[in-house]
């Protein structure tokens, strides 16, 4: 083996003893949704892990295999016949195997495939490893997602089957409209940006958000803006005005007015008579807001 490669080698026997005899940082949990599957009387496994908590964990460790040493296929095998040792003696188990095969591999599994032929590594080591899970990666949305539905009751009855949200009092978890239907099957209207499940609720009863308005944040003001409520106060030049937040409003005023969990854009008008309601026009549209409503005006 060149120099390199016997560093390298060297750094990953020190981090699997490491994680062995500590852990991952002092942690012995590995995040992992197991799958099987059952196909011509065989059952097999699937191993899916968020790929951010592997690439979390090769940063952690400071463990990094250059590129230049893993494109040629006898260094890969250098690296590949160590990891398959080492989980044969039992000096690994089989998520340090799956994290090993990732610091060569990533995501390239047709490539892998083609390194652990019996001509390659040998029959032992091939054998071995078709006795071993497969490794996937998902995206961290997908797989919180994928575990928070498995938490969903199930309850059938000669009626209907009923479907009750996890109970979860902590903690507050928004999905999109897409993703909550791709994972449950639910779909909600197509002017629902956000859904929020109910804790504890049947028939996956969520509130809905829309995409104007962020449930979990304050809306933010636009730069150069004030926000608040409209009222009606005095001038002593002109008689009666309109303010926000101490800024006067005037006639043709731009005017943010909030009405649900938006805002409409338009433009501020009223008669100066103190009777009569705000105007605000909208392209050719013309609604009416009371004193007090909530808008925004430029400061």
């Amino acid at each position: 083996m060149s120099k390199d490669i016997k560093d390298v080698v060297a750094q990953l026997e020190n981090l699997f003893a490491e994680l062995n005899t500590f852990g991952m940082e002092r942690r012995s949990v590995w995040p992992v949704i197991i799958k099987s599957y059952f196909h011509n009387q065989v059952t097999s496994y699937e191993y899916e892990y968020p790929k951010d908590f592997f690439i979390n964990l090769q940063l952690q460790q400071k463990i990094l295999i250059p590129y230049e040493l893993i494109k040629s296929k006898s260094n890969r095998l250098t690296f590949v016949k160590l990891i398959i040792d080492k989980h044969m003696s039992g000096e690994i188990d089989v998520f340090m195997y799956h994290f090993g095969m990732y610091l060569i591999y990533l995501d390239y599994r047709h490539r892998e495939k083609e390194d652990f032929s019996e001509t390659s590594i040998g029959k032992k080591r091939a054998q071995l490893v078709q006795t071993l899970p497969v490794s996937r990666f998902v995206n961290t949305d997908d797989f919180i997602t994928d575990i928070w539905s498995q938490q969903i009751q199930y309850r059938e009855t000669n009626d209907k089957d009923y479907q009750r949200n996890p109970y979860m009092k902590n903690v507050r978890i928004l999905f999109t409209n897409e993703q909550f239907a791709s994972w449950t099957g639910r779909h909600y209207s197509d002017d629902t940006t956000w859904v929020e499940p109910i804790s504890g609720k049947l028939d996956l009863e969520c509130r809905k958000w829309s995409e104007e308005k962020d449930p979990m944040t304050p809306n933010a003001i636009p730069e150069g803006w004030v926000q608040g409520s409209i009222i009606l106060g005095h001038e002593r030049s002109n008689g009666l005005r309109h303010y926000v937040d101490g800024v006067p409003v005037h006639a043709g005023s731009a005017m943010h007015v909030k009405f649900g969990n938006g805002w409409i854009n338009g433009r501020y008008e009223w008669s100066f008579d103190g009777k009569s309601k705000i105007q605000i026009h909208c392209n050719d549209d013309v609604f009416y807001i009371s004193e007090g409503h909530q808008v925004r005006v430029r400061s």
